[in-house]
């Protein structure tokens, strides 16, 4: 996603109802029929942000009250993606097409309850990319090699998203580059660990991971740009 002067640009976010999941037929859970996975441990039936990872699951090791678990989320196109599930959070099991909804974590995302179909965070198996997220980039689909990993960072002047590229975290800039020219952006210019881009009055900025667990490559939109980049 680039110090050149920049113009305003306001990314307006309206916080859209995000209903709580349902694991059924997703997961199933010991001694209890009612629904699990809510986003948090007391259903809400909003969430002002959120990102959600989807794909098949795998190698599923359970929680309990006392000891963590995890899976491993897996969509053609993306490497597959770790998922911790918190003591305590799931208590049963899970397997099939799911979507997940996420939180940061090291080193890896914290599970934090399904979304079911028809829901804000759900994308249908086969549709790429097999992630999304509260609010999305303006003008900009992550292409399917990366997926949200952290609800975004929503402040007055930007909001930034946290986004897993897999193997290719060490150049986030290589990767995201040809799918935002592809999508009309154009180069600002690169500087040391950070890339500006521009598409009419929006820019971003695309910034490295600093490969430290939990860390992630950055894409940050501004609610002030300030760039004489065309």
């Amino acid at each position: 996603m680039r110090v050149i002067p920049f113009l305003v640009l306001v990314v307006a976010c309206t916080a859209a109802p995000v209903s709580t999941a349902s694991p059924t037929p997703l997961a199933t859970v010991a001694a209890s029929a009612s629904p699990i996975a809510s986003p948090s441990a007391t259903p809400t039936a909003t969430a002002a942000t959120f990102a959600a990872i989807c794909g098949t699951i795998s190698d599923f090791v359970g929680d309990s009250a006392q000891t963590n678990g995890s899976f491993v989320l897996n969509s053609p196109g993306r490497a597959p993606i770790r998922i911790t599930i918190p003591a305590g959070r799931l208590g049963g099991s899970a397997a099939g097409y799911v979507c997940v909804e996420v939180l940061a974590g090291s080193p890896h995302p914290l599970f934090a309850g399904f979304f079911t179909s028809g829901t804000p965070g759900f994308v249908a198996s086969g549709t790429v990319p097999a992630t999304t997220a509260f609010p999305l980039p303006k003008g900009f689909v992550l292409p399917q090699a990366c997926a949200y990993v952290v609800p975004p960072a929503v402040g007055p002047d930007q909001i930034e998203w946290k986004v897993d590229c897999g193997s290719a975290n060490d150049d986030a800039r290589g990767t995201l580059g040809p799918a935002l020219t592809q999508q009309g952006w154009v180069s600002c210019g690169s500087g040391l660990g950070a890339a500006q881009w521009r598409k009419n009055d929006v820019m971003l900025t695309v910034a490295e991971s600093s490969l430290a667990p939990g860390d992630y490559p950055r894409i940050t939109q501004f609610a002030r740009v300030i760039s004489s980049c065309s």
